[in-house]
């Protein structure tokens, strides 16, 4: 075969490759090397195909051959290369691309080719350096541009690799890969909103991909957009029914959507495709826990540990649902047993200087606390809780400052009112008007509108927003505009929260606002309050024993009727029920205690009716409630039945409160220890019935009849309008 025949056929050889025939141009080489057993072309070609089709021993004689006849033949060093790399031999592939780049230094696919055996080191820096080469030779190697953006993402740079991507999709808008990672770089900078987009675009060339409708569906997630989450994680396990990952993140999306029963089934089905997986096991625990599934949420927890001892998170949520069981000695163990497996573990610290709030043991709380903050101190809970603890110790000052953190928990800034209008800084109103709203419960508006006059020194107008059912007895009390949440807002040009106020005051123990009465009722149905009640001559005493059920610590601090007014009937005392919705067991307790105690419920609308009424009784006995900042701001004797784990507000170690000086607080002297306290309140109230001692604060004189029990109830007045 003569040397042009043999040049004819090499050509036609490449060309039937290149249209995807190996075959004939297999074929072809063979014919080639039958004549000429050393043509080093027809050689390599027949090596590439020999390793394109699966045929690597061949291949590998081949290029043997190859070399035996020219040692530096770059073409063949590079397709050696790639074999290695196929086959797993990263460093060998790389030092047959560094001797091809050396015999072909101009050659830009030969410096791709090397980037990409660096980056298969994670040598990325080095990788860089090639794939910037491999362009300045040629700038239209769009997959060398689509991987220098993964060598700078490799490095961190991910600002450099957003627009190497940019680039990339900009000459190929259709390039999926390039989308697709280019929502990832936008993700990880926070740019969610441009993550959305490009991973949308990504689906346009590819809508059956799960990996990025998971991708995209949690971004989605991070941006609150939480339906189209659920929808994209959902279509994602539909597309992988064998995707951990896509279970998982559906589980985690539901639980953002609100959906627990849902979202446990999601990580169930997680579990059961990998077992062996405690991170899985442990996040079933915490959705069992919101399902109230309390006992198969410490198996799941357990069943986490036995695969992994060691693994601290798992031990936090067992600590965790230890706790809502009740058993806070064996919570503040599990607590402890996390923070032993990780000591840097933040949230470890923070859950156990909670277990420990509940266990009694402030100090080594307030320790453990400090130690969280340390650790992480942007993670909000964690501050948010810390600032509890300050408070109870009574660092009030420090203490408001770390309250405002919780303004950036999800489990109280899901509803949380924003104004576009700047926040007050404690400066000279100057004739401004300014808005202060309720960002809490009814107790925090009733205890921290004691700060409205030292607000109005400043100058200016006040616009207070609560809640409705406070709506007419503030703006009896409280000298300003008031309006209920929900109603149009006047114009105004300054706003605050208004449980900042003690922060922005520089409140502490010493300087509290705690001159009382601060709140009044209103003079004409306190009137008829007072000529309703003026026959009863016993110690007329109202009593409320439960808060508001969804309230988070309600499990804690509410008690049943049963628990409470049998105790305090005695002779000498006629007791009144503030309780305004009673549950279904309290029901059969107030009948059979038939007028031992009247229910003043049907007459309480809102808490105008109930100032009225609590104004005209001589002492108010409650669990930690409204009722019980409702009695203090109106300066009447309220006696607080407090458990064990402490709400911030009433301190350690108090028998009283500097934010009400009428006020006695009865405690627990550990967990659930409820019997102690009513033992003491009865004992109490039997001695101030009997006149031996004043309730709280002094009372105006009265004479006691020794039996408190009436024949007749009697009349108390019409509720206004309004719910409570």
């Amino acid at each position: 075969m003569g040397e042009a025949a043999v040049d004819r056929r090499m050509v036609e050889a490449i060309e039937h490759y290149g249209a995807g025939r190996p075959a004939q141009a297999a074929a072809l080489c063979g014919a080639i090397l039958t004549a000429h057993p050393g043509h080093v072309p027809a050689l390599h070609l027949a090596a590439v195909i020999a390793f394109a089709t699966g045929r690597a021993a061949e291949g590998t004689a081949l290029l043997g051959r190859v070399f035996a006849l020219d040692p530096d033949h770059a073409p063949a060093l590079a397709t050696l290369g790639d074999a290695l790399a196929v086959k797993g031999e990263r460093e060998g592939s790389l030092a047959a691309f560094q001797c091809a780049v050396m015999r072909r230094p101009r050659d830009a696919g030969l410096h791709a080719k090397l980037g990409t055996a660096l980056c298969d080191l994670s040598r990325f820096d080095e990788a860089e350096a090639a794939y910037r080469r491999a362009l300045e030779l040629d700038s239209g190697l769009t997959r060398a541009r689509f991987n220098l953006a993964v060598a700078l993402t490799g490095q961190g740079r991910l600002a450099e690799a957003e627009d190497a991507y940019r680039a990339v999709v900009a000459c190929d808008p259709a390039h999926h890969g390039a989308w697709l990672n280019l929502g990832h770089v936008l993700a990880d900078q926070e740019k969610l909103d441009d993550a959305v987009a490009a991973y949308r675009r990504a689906l346009t060339a590819d809508p059956i991909d799960p990996a990025l409708h998971r991708r995209l569906g949690d971004t989605l997630r991070r941006l609150g957009r939480i339906e189209d989450a659920v929808m994209h994680c959902r279509r994602a396990t539909q597309l992988a029914p064998n995707s951990v990952a896509a279970f998982c993140s559906l589980g985690l999306a539901l639980h953002q959507a609100g959906r627990p029963i849902e979202a446990a089934q999601a990580y169930r089905q997680a579990s059961v495709l990998d077992p062996g997986d405690p991170v899985i096991l442990r996040d079933l625990g915490a959705r069992l826990c919101e399902l109230g599934q309390l006992d198969e949420a410490v198996t799941a927890c357990e069943r986490a540990l036995a695969l992994n001892p060691d693994h601290a998170p798992a031990h936090t949520n067992l600590g965790v649902i230890l706790e809502m069981q009740d058993d806070i000695e064996a919570a503040v163990a599990a607590h402890r047993r996390a923070i032993a497996a990780d000591p840097g573990y933040a949230k470890g610290h923070a859950n156990l200087a909670v277990a420990l709030r509940s266990a009694g043991r402030i100090d080594q709380a307030l320790a453990a606390s400090h130690r969280a903050v340390a650790l992480d101190p942007d993670q909000p809970l964690a501050r948010y809780n810390h600032a509890h603890f300050l408070l109870m110790n009574g660092d009030l000052e420090q203490g408001f400052r770390e309250f405002r953190w919780g303004r950036k928990c999800k489990i109280w800034s899901e509803g949380y009112p924003t104004f576009s209008e700047p926040e007050w800084q404690g400066e000279a109103l100057a004739g401004r008007t300014l808005l202060l709203f309720a960002e809490a419960g009814l107790g925090d508006v009733l205890q921290f509108v004691r700060y409205l006059p030292m607000v109005a020194a400043m100058g200016g107008s006040i616009v207070l927003q609560v809640q409705p059912a406070l709506v007419s007895l503030l703006r009896m009390s409280c000298g300003v505009t008031v309006v209920g949440r929900g109603e149009p807002l006047p114009p105004f040009d300054l706003q605050l929260p208004l449980m900042d106020l003690p922060r922005l005051f520089g409140t502490t123990l010493d300087t509290i606002p705690a001159a009382v009465p601060y709140l009044h009722a209103d003079p004409a149905t306190l009137a008829r309050w007072r000529r309703a009640l003026q026959d009863v001559e016993a110690l007329k005493v109202g009593v409320a024993w439960a808060g508001n059920p969804r309230h988070k610590g309600d499990r804690q601090r509410s008690l049943s009727a049963e628990a409470v007014l049998p105790r305090l009937v005695m002779p000498g005392v006629q007791l009144y029920s503030l309780q305004k919705e009673p549950g279904a067991a309290d029901v059969p307790v107030l009948a059979r205690l038939g007028t031992d105690i009247v229910d003043l419920a049907p007459a309480l609308g809102d808490f105008a009716d109930t100032a009225a009424a609590v104004a005209a009784l001589d002492l108010v006995i409650v669990v930690d409630t409204s009722v019980a900042h409702l009695a203090g701001a109106l300066g009447r004797p309220v006696w607080v039945l407090l458990p064990y784990a402490l709400d911030w507000r009433w301190l350690r170690d108090r028998e009283d409160s500097p934010w009400y000086p009428g006020m006695r607080l009865f405690r627990q002297h550990k967990p659930q220890a409820w019997e102690g306290v009513m033992a003491r309140a009865s004992a109490e109230l039997a001695r101030v019935a009997a006149g031996s001692v004043p309730s709280a604060a002094p009372a105006r004189p009265k004479t006691f009849i020794a039996n408190s029990t009436m024949s007749v109830t009697p009349p108390v007045p019409a509720a206004s309008a309004g719910t409570r």
